[in-house]
């Protein structure tokens, strides 16, 4: 692996070792995966987020973070191709292994950072839990479909901050930018502070998609409950039915009993207020 150096620490770059992702992972709370997307699929995908910006904003729907950033939300409701690359096998083996193998897709979104972008403050994703886990409850995929570079918003980690116990206030000149070429992916811990970078270039746009995961017991931050198409969710597979939370858990999510087995239904029935000989009453 190409290494950076700077006067303390050597930093993770692009690489196809998942052996050597898993060490950085470990000591620095992120890795770079050089070629996670074929070129075709890169292709398609970069289109297709695009496109879709440029149709929210013709409807007058486009979501704009400062007037530089574009995002765009609840990406299974956006294209097949987005739920096809939840399913890909490098998902499993980094976020199974973060988060254990029943972890769920918690958002899937895209942020487009064109120059004028300013730096996001920094946060952690797990900066809602109040307290330090030994474990990460949550982590991120970032999708690189444009190269990113220090000068055109790569995204900015301040490296180990994951291991840290008590809760830091991290400043911009703490941080390294995340740079690596587009189809890469950079995977980080969800305890790391980190934040987008400014776009200061011209003329680049850095466009991105981020897969947030959670383990099962985590609330998601889309709600595809309510969110997802039921268009959709009536063809979708039942394997990415379940990565959404369409099942039970551990007794958690359930509609009746704890022992249902396979994607959840909606009840078009459910069991309601019985008298003692099982015929249904008013509800008091």
């Amino acid at each position: 692996m190409a290494e950076v150096k700077t006067a303390d620490r050597t930093l993770p770059t692009a690489t196809r070792d998942h052996a050597q992702a898993f060490e950085d992972l470990d000591r620095f709370g992120y890795a770079i995966i050089e070629g996670a997307l074929s070129i075709e699929c890169l292709a398609a995908l970069r289109a297709r987020v695009t496109e879709q910006a440029r149709g929210e904003d013709a409807q007058g729907l486009g979501f704009h973070d400062g007037k530089a950033n574009q995002r765009i939300w609840m990406l299974p409701n956006k294209g097949r191709i987005f739920r096809d690359l939840m399913l890909d096998p490098l998902v499993d083996t980094f976020m199974g292994a973060l988060l254990g193998k029943d972890f769920l897709l918690s958002s899937l979104t895209a942020n487009i950072a064109r120059p004028g972008g300013v730096p996001m403050y920094l946060h952690s994703d797990q900066g809602y839990v109040d307290f330090w886990t030994p474990k990460p409850l949550v982590a991120n995929i970032a999708w690189m479909l444009d190269d990113f570079t220090d000068a055109n918003g790569g995204t900015r980690l301040v490296p180990g901050s994951h291991l840290k116990s008590e809760r830091v206030d991290y400043a911009l000149a703490d941080t390294v930018a995340a740079e690596g070429p587009a189809g890469a992916a950079l995977i980080f811990d969800g305890r790391l502070t980190h934040g987008t970078g400014a776009n200061v270039t011209e003329d680049q746009e850095r466009r991105v998609i981020l897969s947030y995961h959670c383990r099962p017991f985590v609330r998601q931050q889309e709600n595809y409950f309510l969110g997802l198409d039921p268009e959709i969710r009536k063809a979708e597979r039942g394997v990415f039915l379940r990565r959404l939370g369409f099942r039970i858990w551990a007794g958690l999510g359930r509609t009746h009993e704890p022992g249902e087995k396979g994607p959840l239904a909606p009840l078009d029935s459910p069991i309601g207020h019985l008298d003692a000989e099982g015929r249904k009453i008013a509800d008091a």
